[in-house]
């Protein structure tokens, strides 16, 4: 149960409502931003569907965290319970992070008037359609809230154009990293024996759930076609979803399973990317991310498709290479374009390293999401 708050709080109040708390970008994100603020912030957090791994992190921080069980479509069971959750807690501040957990949290708010609601859009489902209905229903909600912000501007863009909100309350928040591991990594000789890789192999790094949207086949294929030019490549996988065996008899079928290594899911990416020289997304839509970031932060240069937020997040020929989606002969072409030309290479390196650590560090962004709490909150104060 989450506890009552006692009479004149020392610090700023604020119930995160997400989906879950599995080990995705937008979960982990979240994650971070509550161990982030710890002092300034006393967080809790409500989960729709299923508490996931992350839940237990917190707890051990010693935040709370609550699941409503959420069943499969209009579930408006939901409104009362959050209500209830809100009423005990009393924050001053209702984190929702995607639409979802803005719907039922927006509506469950209406009936506290002093909390105020802020709505975070970390990307868009694909393919990206809203009904006309719903997109009646967002002016209450928009009404609601008393800040939107997206991870980028495709974020912002898909939900002034989709999804009816008003573009002038959309703020931009970029995802941010945790650049200390990426301060220590180990030489790529010693990351590559530990991960059991051929010091002279050509490593192509793979970070990303085994789901649809991730379009993990066409990485496969281009990988096929990498290794007609470059027989010591080697494909790293890490992550796990529902597409990892169909994946894994893919490989088979195309005859480069001693080329692919399926790693499951893993909490050392970093290292994992330190053995790598280049990361490769596949995706057939993204928003802003962490990925990505932590590829470049490691000093790969990025091979992706050109979708989504992805363009705003790698330069096209400074820090990777963009390709059209479900196109392996384009992004094959990319692969050996970079692995053939090691003086590229190394500068796209250099330079992916120092776009990330100007631009995405993710004490920015904890320090511009406290700005908006301290706001949003003294605005309900008035």
């Amino acid at each position: 149960m989450i506890r009552s708050i006692a009479h004149n709080p020392p610090r700023l109040r604020v119930l995160h409502v997400l989906h879950s708390l599995d080990c995705a970008g937008t979960e982990r994100l979240a994650c971070d931003l509550m161990l982030a603020l710890g002092e300034q912030v006393e967080s809790a957090a409500v989960c729709l569907d299923r508490q996931g791994p992350l839940a237990a992190r917190l707890r051990e921080a010693g935040l709370e965290v609550r699941c409503t069980q959420r069943r499969p479509g209009v579930d408006l069971r939901q409104i009362p319970r959050i209500a209830a959750i809100i009423r005990r807690f009393r924050p001053h501040v209702l984190h929702c992070h995607q639409y979802t957990p803005f719907f039922y949290g927006g509506l469950a708010a209406l009936g506290s008037p002093g909390v105020r609601v802020l709505f975070a859009e970390h990307g868009r489902h694909f393919p990206d359609r809203v009904s006309r209905k719903r997109r009646l229903f967002n002016r209450l909600l928009d009404a609601r809230a008393g800040k939107v912000t997206a991870v980028c501007d495709f974020t912002r863009r898909s939900l002034v154009a989709n999804e009816g909100l008003c573009a002038r309350r959309i703020e931009i928040i970029p995802n941010g990293i945790d650049l200390e591991p990426f301060d220590r990594l180990p030489d790529r000789a010693a990351a590559r024996a530990r991960l059991g890789l051929p010091d002279r192999a050509d490593v192509i790094v793979h970070v990303g759930s085994f789901r649809p949207i991730k379009d993990h086949p066409t990485a496969l294929r281009a990988m096929a076609m990498v290794l007609a030019r470059r027989p010591a490549a080697v494909l790293v996988c890490a992550g796990e979803g529902p597409q990892l065996s169909a994946c894994q008899t893919l490989a088979r079928q195309l005859r480069i399973e001693r080329a692919v290594r399926f790693l499951g899911r893993r909490d050392d990416v970093p290292a994992i990317l330190a053995a790598g020289d280049l990361a490769l997304s596949s995706s057939l839509c993204e928003a802003h991310s962490l990925a990505m970031l932590e590829a470049m932060a490691a000093g790969c240069p990025v091979v992706a498709t050109r979708v989504g937020g992805v363009p705003e997040t790698v330069p096209d020929g400074r820090t990777g290479l963009l390709v059209g989606p479900q196109d392996p002969h384009a992004m094959a072409q990319a692969l050996i374009t970079l692995l053939e030309d090691d003086g590229r290479r190394a500068a796209m390196s250099r330079a992916a390293a120092e776009h990330v650590r100007t631009h995405f560090s993710n004490r920015t962004m904890h320090q511009r999401y406290l700005d908006i709490y301290r706001r949003l909150s003294a605005g309900a104060a008035r």
